[in-house]
């Protein structure tokens, strides 16, 4: 779905001012987050939350927690009618209805509306709105493959062991719907025709490619560290990790061609003790560009605020998610089939690695 462009600084009277206004007459004076933690945490305080605070005198109260954590107690605050919190942070994959039931519908976010203005297509996801987005991308070590070589470019290249020798390395991370998509990639299947996932024809071409898997990454630092000991030289890797890789110093290589989309949301919850708030704090956070692109720099990742892009550096502008080059190119999973498949594929994906 396409969003309205709009004028950068442009807010319609029933915008965030109105939003932040109705929550002050309603006494709704803090809100609640159940968000990140750590430095992680700080930048979000630094470019989001205070900023929230100084521009309605509204205070934001942060809790943290893992994703799964954080879920598990929503649902016993839920079963008990004593929701503490207005927002919380979730993946985007988390959308199943079990987790839809406990958070505010918000349609197509027409009463949010900076985030139609302000956001890239598909930031309202009717349960929320995205917030931290990146993807799984194909990298790969330039020592290995030169540049003014032939590099890899797509899955199928991470398949081609004849044309781009070498170890690779797949994420084992609890969502195996990602090498899963990206096996049926490699096996020519177009980005729009994954879904339904063909599990049989997925796992087929998983065979072709597991001999020359080394790693089963299960972590973020764990997919950094096999690249920078040489340990393979090619994944499927988190945007983010990749460019703090970069960073480092390390030539790797990537690709957003069939990435798959990581994305995290911020969501109202169902019974949120401070509605009005916390509403105001999700059409609040896509007002502000300039503490996008600060904050993607600082993190090594993106937000899903299409206008942060005019505030990064060129070389950084090139390689973001919301790049439209780069974000044309990223796939989506499709929530509603996950919702219903999620412990098949998961029990699939478990006897299969065991095997």
């Amino acid at each position: 779905m396409g969003f309205g462009i709009g004028l950068p600084g442009a807010r319609a009277a029933s915008g965030f001012d109105q939003l932040a206004e109705r929550a002050r007459a309603a006494g709704e004076h803090r809100v609640t987050v159940a968000g990140g933690t750590g430095a992680y945490g700080e930048l979000v305080k630094e470019h989001f939350f205070d900023p929230f605070t100084k521009a309605t005198g509204i205070d934001v109260v942060a809790m943290g927690g893992s994703y799964g954590e954080k879920l598990a107690k929503l649902k016993a605050m839920a079963s008990i009618g004593r929701v503490e919190w207005d927002v919380i942070t979730l993946s985007a994959d988390m959308l199943a209805p079990d987790v839809t039931d406990l958070l505010r519908g918000l349609g197509d976010c027409a009463s949010l509306p900076d985030v139609g203005r302000h956001g890239v297509d598909g930031a309202c996801v009717g349960h929320g709105v995205l917030f931290d987005i990146g993807g799984g991308l194909l990298a790969f070590d330039r020592r290995s493959f030169p540049d003014g070589q032939r590099q890899p470019s797509d899955w199928a290249d991470l398949w081609d062991v004849e044309a781009f020798p070498g170890p690779r390395a797949l994420p084992n991370i609890g969502a195996p719907w990602w090498p899963l998509m990206a096996a049926l990639q490699a096996d020519g299947v177009s980005s729009e025709e994954l879904f339904p996932l063909d599990l049989d024809r997925a796992f087929a071409k998983l065979d072709e490619i597991k001999p020359h898997v080394t790693v089963w990454w299960r972590s973020g630092d764990q997919s950094q560290q096999i690249f920078r000991t040489g340990e393979v030289v090619m994944a499927m890797l988190f945007s983010g990790r990749a460019f703090r890789l970069r960073a480092e110093g390390l030539p790797l290589g990537s690709t957003w061609r069939g990435a798959v989309l990581d994305a995290a949301l911020w969501a109202l919850t169902q019974g949120a003790p401070h509605p009005n708030a916390g509403l105001a704090l999700l059409d609040f956070i896509y007002t502000r560009p300039k503490a996008h692109a600060a904050f993607a720099a600082e993190s090594f990742g993106a937000t899903a605020q299409r206008e942060a892009l005019d505030f990064l550096p060129s070389e950084a502008r090139q390689a973001s998610v919301i790049n439209p080059a780069n974000w044309s190119q990223v796939v989506g999973v499709d929530r509603d089939w996950l919702a219903v498949n999620r412990e098949t594929v998961v029990q699939r994906w478990n006897v299969w690695l065991a095997s």
